[in-house]
């Protein structure tokens, strides 16, 4: 392995407390830690991404319908039910260490990409086959709701140098992969690329580093001093200016922005966001300054630059979401008008969390938020967020109440509780609710959003869940065989039962912190893998011996039968 990538890989290894799992594994997560948006890492666990033992020709597999991941087709009613259109991309990858380029790999990744497209993938690879199902299933029963044809990205990662990637025969059978791919006429745009030493070096930079950008303002004034301020700006910027904060150098949308905006992009249907793209490509552009509330930026440094330009540096759009995503989407028909439309925006400098969350709020305010949205601004959750920081369990995790908070720090990523991670952890463990967990985080809360995050309710059992959930993964990327994956929610509710014998007091009784406590102390034991692996197995004797399937352990049914099952043979 080429050493520069061997020290980055052994970073992320140490980052992500998988020291433990097979290099070739490892090494898979740290390929689409890369080729992934950081929006759809949070979507799930890490260890997921893996596809089944043996498979062949690819190690990566992503159905992406509308900015989700879909894991197969019990997911698309769910993700494609309720939405007016769907933009739809699969991407495959095949990971390799080593440092030279096997055409045998090469052509096996591509005869792999072809039966995914194809829908012949065997049964013996069940994640790749279901993600090759969903394709299949999203044409047969939503194909009036598709933008486009789907599109297809190929991926070859090796660390290889750039002279072998870029060898000739090599660009021939990639070349020879993206035309058998292009064959298929229900398809879309086909892109592939391969990743050497250089490329990856250059994506593990994109991740770490803090977002820097120079933008030029038309107009400026800066603002009286205020408390936890360090530089307020009020000004105008050109939309060819604007572009320079959401752009990657690729010209790709770069979502890391976007992270402390209290909502995310509600795409092209909706009828403020396509009334600006029309506006953009008439000659009303010009009065966009007007028409528009333009965007509101927070960094965290920020320098004058000769002339009128300012260098800002750890920059977030913390509103101004939907503009920004349609002044992307029609920068062509812009042409060179995007240097001469220009666009209201607010400067904000500060390192002060709190001084951030009111302006997050604030900005957000003008305009239809629902409620479940400004989650990360309540009471209970920054008290839940300083006790997580008091560490009275002694679990050493890390909540994270606004996405992307800790991007810039040193946290262990692996040991960081998003909202989302929090609410199955406590709906699974402490709810009885394993088979709502599952759900995507919007459907989640509007599940269970009545009945977590109050402020009467114990901060113990909220932190205990998220350490069940952490240690069940950890096991999962130790020793814990893979097939009882599908029983992770399931498996944080039978270990509950199992180590109390009865269940769980409520969320705002004071017995509920014993509770929390003894299931802590029981999994923070050496050999608790063996007792995840023995929940597991009791949950399959519950459900007459087989693994449920997926469509059975999202019926609240089965979960009574399971803890039923379990009350009645505690031992």
């Amino acid at each position: 392995m080429d050493p520069l990538i061997k020290g980055l890989f052994k970073k992320f290894r140490e980052n992500n407390e998988l020291e433990q799992m097979k290099e070739s594994d490892a090494f898979e997560l740290f390929a689409a830690n890369l080729l992934l948006r950081d929006e759809l890492l949070d979507q799930v666990e890490m260890t997921d991404l893996l596809l089944d033992e043996g498979t062949i020709g690819v190690d990566l597999a992503f159905l992406e319908v509308n900015g989700e991941i879909v894991a197969g087709p019990a997911d698309l009613p769910v993700v494609c039910g309720n939405k007016i259109s769907l933009d739809v991309t699969l991407t495959l990858a095949q990971v390799k260490s080593s440092m030279s380029v096997s055409s045998a790999e090469i052509l096996s990744f591509g005869d792999a990409a072809v039966k995914v497209l194809s829908n012949s993938v065997s049964d013996r690879y069940p994640k790749l086959s279901a993600i090759s199902q969903a394709l299949f299933r999203i044409y047969e029963d939503y194909a009036s709701k598709l933008k486009g044809r789907p599109r297809v990205n190929l991926f070859y990662v090796t660390t290889a140098s750039d002279e072998s990637v870029n060898d000739e025969n090599v660009r021939d059978r990639l070349s020879t992969i993206q035309k058998n791919a292009q064959g298929f006429g229900y398809i879309g745009d086909v892109s592939t690329e391969i990743y050497g030493s250089a490329k990856l070096h250059e994506a593990s930079l994109r991740k770490s580093q803090a977002n820097e950008t120079v933008i030029v303002l038309e107009k400026s004034v800066n603002l009286p001093e205020m408390p936890g301020i360090g530089q307020g700006i009020l000004g105008v910027t050109a939309v060819s200016e604007l572009l320079k904060l959401f752009k990657n150098d690729d010209g790709t949308l770069n979502e890391r922005v976007f992270y402390d905006n209290v909502r995310g992009f509600k795409g092209e249907d909706n009828a403020v966001n396509r009334q600006i793209i029309n506006t953009l490509g008439t000659k009303s552009r010009s009065l966009l300054p007007v028409l528009n509330n333009g965007v509101t930026v927070v960094a965290r440094s920020y320098a004058p630059k000769p002339g009128d330009a300012v260098s800002l540096t750890g920059y977030q759009v913390v509103n101004g979401c939907q503009t920004s995503h349609c002044i992307y989407l029609a920068e062509e028909q812009l042409g060179d008008s995007a240097q001469s439309v220009f666009v209201p925006i607010r400067i904000v400098v500060t390192e002060d969390e709190e001084v951030a969350t009111q302006i997050i709020r604030a900005t957000n305010s003008q305009t239809a938020v629902n409620d479940s949205d400004f989650i990360a601004l309540t009471k209970f959750q920054k008290r839940l967020e300083d006790f997580y920081v008091l560490d009275e369990l002694g679990v050493q995790l890390t909540y994270e109440r606004r996405a992307g908070q800790f991007y810039f720090r040193d946290v262990t990523r692996t040991r960081i509780v998003s909202i989302s991670e929090q609410m199955r952890a406590v709906a699974a463990t402490f709810l009885d609710l394993p088979h709502l967990a599952t759900r995507y985080p919007s459907q989640l809360y509007a599940d269970v959003g009545d009945s977590i995050f109050y402020d009467s309710h114990q901060l113990v059992p909220y932190v205990a869940s998220a350490f069940a959930a952490y240690r069940l993964e950890t096991a999962f990327r130790t020793n814990l065989e893979p097939e009882f994956k599908p029983l992770r929610y399931h498996i944080l509710t039978a270990c509950k039962y199992i180590l109390l014998e009865k269940p769980a007091s409520k969320l705002e009784s004071r017995h509920i912190n014993e509770d929390g406590k003894k299931i802590v102390d029981s999994l923070r034991q050496s050999d608790y893998i063996a007792l995840f692996r023995e929940t597991a197995q009791k949950i399959i004797e519950s459900a007459g011996g087989q693994i449920p399937t997926p469509d059975r352990l999202k019926r609240q049914q089965f979960t009574a039968e399971m803890i039923t099952y379990l009350m009645r043979n505690r031992s």
